[in-house]
């Protein structure tokens, strides 16, 4: 019988006593299962372009981390329930996807496999060779997470746990230590459900089912730079960061155990800005409201360009004098074009003469296309 150095029950017994709701081990051999589908999504052209260039980095640990034996995989659950069925705070309030509502996830999950790595040098009495990551490392993420018997990957590309359903964050520890691994986790598990995610994908990007097209979806849509095309705009509703629909509708997010993690306890702010005073905020300003939660690192400026974006949604009449001024004012071009094209959803009318100043005056071509309608007097 193989001899580990450190056995699986004590891995998870290091978990438990850590405060982590998921976790488990595979070996650092490469997931060539993955490879043939990274390869596809790629030639289709539905990457996001957040995804890590090196593919075979991405299924192969020994490639960016030689001294690789164990992968240890973790997942920290949502503390989503304590908001439910709480009213919305006063005002003009946009939605954030509900992973954003507490402490910045990367922070908390990177403390945890800190806490991991420094625990298997305890038992071990010796120094750990470690690479972690939490969602911006290497390695999918799902793939090692299923592989170390922690869930499956549902029809919504999502990581499906027993206990918490989706409702989780991952993170994985490389190391140099020879872990006994868990028993994977089968797949698939969710191929009696009627595409219930599909369905309900506001953009389709849900191409079909276990296949996402990244550049289509409303999460990776609200976290792009620039103009947002005009396509997604209605679609993007209220939200300001995010998209939880197809986990929404997810039967097995339905009776699910959330985490007690503190840290994601929900901060309303977080959950629902008023979009009003977003609008106010400098780039420092935002960092200091905004700071500790994931939603921040993109800056004041995509997220204002979003609530922009949402009060044209919302026909917001009261919105109307202050984007007036930003549009006057505003030295950032996307903004300017997003006021011009808000203004259109919300006062045509009213605001045409102020717009077509604006057409007058704007030197980028881009953004006067945004503002061609009260030139033109299309609506």
């Amino acid at each position: 019988m193989r001899k580990y150095e450190i056995d699986n029950e004590t891995i998870l017994r290091i978990g438990a006593e850590l405060g982590i709701d998921g976790i488990g081990v595979t070996t650092a051999e490469p997931f060539h299962d993955v490879h043939e589908h990274l390869v596809m999504y790629r030639e289709s052209g539905h990457e996001s372009g957040f995804e890590h260039d090196v593919l075979e980095e991405r299924v192969d640990p020994k490639a960016f981390f030689p001294e690789a034996k164990s992968i240890v995989a973790i997942a920290m659950a949502y503390r989503t329930e304590k908001y439910v069925g709480q009213k919305k705070p006063e005002g003009l309030r946009g939605q954030m996807s509900v992973y954003a509502w507490g402490m910045d996830y990367h922070k908390v999950l990177k403390g945890k496999l800190e806490l991991l790595a420094a625990r298997l040098e305890q038992e071990l009495g010796r120094p750990v060779a470690v690479h972690n990551s939490v969602d911006t490392g290497p390695l999918v993420d799902r793939a090692v997470a299923q592989r170390a018997g922690i869930g499956w990957v549902g029809k919504n590309c999502s990581l499906i746990t027993e206990t918490h359903g989706s409702w989780v964050f991952l993170g994985q520890l490389v190391c140099d230590v020879d872990i006994e691994p868990s028993v994977p986790t089968p797949l698939p598990q969710c191929e009696d459900c009627p595409d219930l995610c599909l369905k309900a994908c506001p953009t389709k990007a849900l191409v079909s089912p276990f296949q996402t097209d990244s550049s289509k979806c409303l999460s990776y849509i609200t976290q792009m730079k620039g103009l947002i095309p005009e396509e997604y705009r209605a679609k993007l509703g209220r939200r300001l960061w995010g998209c939880d629909t197809c986990q929404v509708v997810c039967p097995k997010n339905k009776e699910v155990a959330f985490g007690t993690a503190i840290e994601f306890d929900p901060e309303p702010e977080y959950a629902f800005p008023d979009l009003m005073h977003l609008l106010t905020l400098s780039n420092k300003q935002f960092r200091r409201e905004f700071g500790e939660s994931a939603a921040a690192w993109r800056g004041a400026k995509v997220m204002q360009r979003n609530a922009i974006i949402a009060l044209g949604n919302m026909r917001e009449q009261a919105a109307v004098p202050k984007l007036l001024e930003m549009l006057e004012r505003d030295e950032r071009p996307e903004i300017r074009g997003t006021i011009a094209w808000a203004l259109q959803k919300i006062d045509p009318d009213g605001t045409r003469e102020k717009v077509a100043q604006a057409y007058a005056r704007e030197p980028e071509e881009e953004i006067k296309q945004e503002m061609a309608w009260a030139v033109d007097g299309a609506e």
